[in-house]
């Protein structure tokens, strides 16, 4: 048990700990004018916890920063990746009639299928139609992971345990910078947190309608980009041997998200089922991608001067993964929802640190998951 006495020290901890983060990120994110101004104002955070002793005063700075950056960084930014400029072309073709897995698009390196879920289709779709730029409607998006990350805590009840890694998603340089390059990467955790907050809300609130929710959310996010399927892999096993998920039933949980997943991939498989194995195979074997990034491919060429063939690449990755998915299966108790984002994480570290290209991009919807399974505690 933790005394009185106990919980100030370990309040006391928490916020100095997620104090000195701050610092360390806003350092590192240079000389930009509102990143100074942020620095400039720790001190009255300081004076404000030592009043009030409250979590409030530093989560709203850092939600604000954390916005004023991702703003900054959009009027700072260009087109860097190609994934929205892709899915604005098939979006192009979607809009029109025309099937985007039927299609081809030549992207930096050559002809690319379409190599997006359905969902995105949709998601953007809107942005689209009114003529909003793609990486405008992503910095939207990107300001608002650190606000459901916290909601995330909120609901849990431990907003206290969050805030250092709420430091981390709000401030840290590449994320920010991800919220407006082109990438993807923020609506892919963006729906991803969406429902794990849905999923806890219900349960302080004793509400299944929340539960319905995040269903809904869960499958939309898991047909919106391949690597939803890491979280999808350990979730669904988790709420099976639960009796009731989100005070639904385990059975009408799953099969509402197992309802959303069809009503999305269904239409677009049936009419075009070679179209969809295509982008699905371009995606896994084909690719054009050299050796690049994060990985431990780049290190043993630029380390040892050894090159390793992309077919030797493939199998030791696809080895090792289901090594690493059996041995998550085998050790962890996916009885609990900590266990999901710990294995979670686990998995798609692997994966990314054994491929031929990992861009860093895939580390914005990696972190949150990291964070969640550091300071995540399911007694709480």
């Amino acid at each position: 048990m933790i005394t009185p006495d106990g919980r100030e020290r370990e309040k006391s901890v928490l916020f100095w700990t997620s104090v000195l983060v701050s610092f360390v990120l806003l350092v590192h994110n240079g000389t930009e004018p509102v990143f100074l101004v942020a620095y400039a104002l720790l001190p009255i955070v300081v004076f404000l916890f030592h009043k009030k002793q409250s979590p409030w005063p530093l989560v709203v700075y850092l939600l604000v920063f954390g916005a004023l950056g991702r703003y900054t960084r959009y009027f700072r930014e260009n087109y860097a990746s190609d994934a929205l400029l892709a899915t604005r072309d098939y979006l192009g073709y979607f809009l029109s009639g025309r099937h985007p897995y039927k299609e081809m698009i030549m992207a930096q390196s050559g002809l690319t299928p379409f190599t997006y879920l359905p969902f995105s289709l949709f998601w953007y779709a809107p942005a689209q139609i009114f003529g909003v730029d793609l990486r405008f409607f992503e910095m939207v998006v990107s300001t608002a992971v650190p606000v459901v990350f916290a909601l995330v805590g909120w609901a849990v009840g431990s907003l206290w345990q969050i805030l250092p890694a709420l430091s981390v998603v709000a401030l840290t340089p590449f994320l920010l910078d991800l919220g407006s390059d082109g990438s993807n990467d923020n609506s892919a955790i963006f729906l991803l947190l969406v429902s794990i907050a849905l999923l806890l809300i219900a349960h302080r609130k004793k509400d299944s309608r929340w539960g319905l929710a995040s269903a809904v959310s869960l499958g939309l996010a898991a047909a919106f980009k391949h690597y939803l399927a890491f979280y999808l892999l350990y979730f669904v096993p988790y709420a099976y041997v639960q009796r009731t998920i989100a005070y639904l039933p385990r059975n009408r949980y799953l099969l509402v998200l197992a309802g959303t997943l069809a009503v999305v991939f269904l239409p677009f498989i049936l009419t075009a089922p070679a179209g969809f194995w295509r982008s699905i195979h371009f995606i896994e074997i084909s690719n054009w991608h050299k050796t690049w990034g994060w990985n431990v491919w780049v290190a043993i060429r630029d380390g040892l001067g050894l090159v390793v063939s992309k077919e030797m690449m493939w199998v030791t990755r696809t080895a090792l993964t289901l090594g690493t998915i059996a041995w998550c299966f085998r050790f962890l108790k996916l009885a609990r929802i900590r266990s999901v984002f710990i294995a979670t994480g686990v998995t798609m570290l692997v994966y990314l640190i054994l491929s031929n290209w990992t861009s860093y991009a895939y580390f914005t919807f990696l972190v949150p998951i990291l964070a969640l399974a550091a300071v995540f505690d399911d007694n709480r």
